[in-house]
């Protein structure tokens, strides 16, 4: 049985079948015995934890140096155990989940934004149709564009929940989102009732 180092998937194939690297995440199983760093590069001194233990390298977010039982991969970079304690205490989120959350925080906010565009055309037509002197045509493509400016804003929304759910720095902004969305939703549907309430 064979633990990716890297997602952590448990695989029951032999080595021999299973290959270098990991069928799902594509980094690699193994670590060739030959190649492995008996003493480091640099001379990094002595391990702050193990002041007999020479140090192979330096935490990367406070520069301790750290020696082989210290050293700890966190957020796919090699930290000491002291900056994983105050990463775990801050709550702090992986640079996948922060990167996620941005992206789906400026979904919510561009798509909010359309929805919004495509609404406010057809606000000022659809106000006109009671005349009666409306083309087909237009009247066509303003419907069109008023029922598809709720596609938008529903992804847009979902968007927003989604970003504000994880954690990260884009909070704000995927609350805008979600506030954009929903008055868009909100106003759209409002527009409906009030013209079914008159005819």
């Amino acid at each position: 049985m064979i633990e990716c180092p890297y997602c952590y998937r448990v695989f029951r194939q032999p080595p021999e079948k299973l290959g270098a690297r990991c069928p799902k995440c594509k980094m690699p199983l193994y670590e060739d015995p030959s190649k492995r760093r008996k003493t480091p590069d640099k001379d990094y001194g002595h391990c702050t934890q193990h002041p007999d233990a020479p140090a192979l390298m330096t935490c990367t977010r406070c520069n301790t140096p750290m020696c082989q039982t210290c050293r700890t991969r966190w957020h796919e970079e090699p930290v000491c155990p002291r900056c994983v304690d105050e990463s775990i205490a801050d709550d702090e989120p992986s640079p996948r989940e922060a990167l996620v959350q941005m992206k789906h925080a400026w979904f919510s906010v561009i798509l909010g934004a359309i929805g919004w565009i495509a609404l406010l055309i057809t606000i000022a037509p659809l106000a006109t149709f009671h005349n009666g002197q409306v083309h087909g045509g237009i009247k066509f493509l303003t419907y069109f564009l008023f029922l598809g400016s709720f596609l938008p804003a529903v992804f847009g929304l979902g968007c927003a929940v989604s970003a504000v759910r994880l954690r990260g720095d884009f909070g704000k902004l995927a609350t805008c989102g979600l506030v954009g969305a929903g008055a868009q939703l909100g106003l759209a549907i409002g527009v409906i009732i009030v013209n079914l309430w008159h005819n």
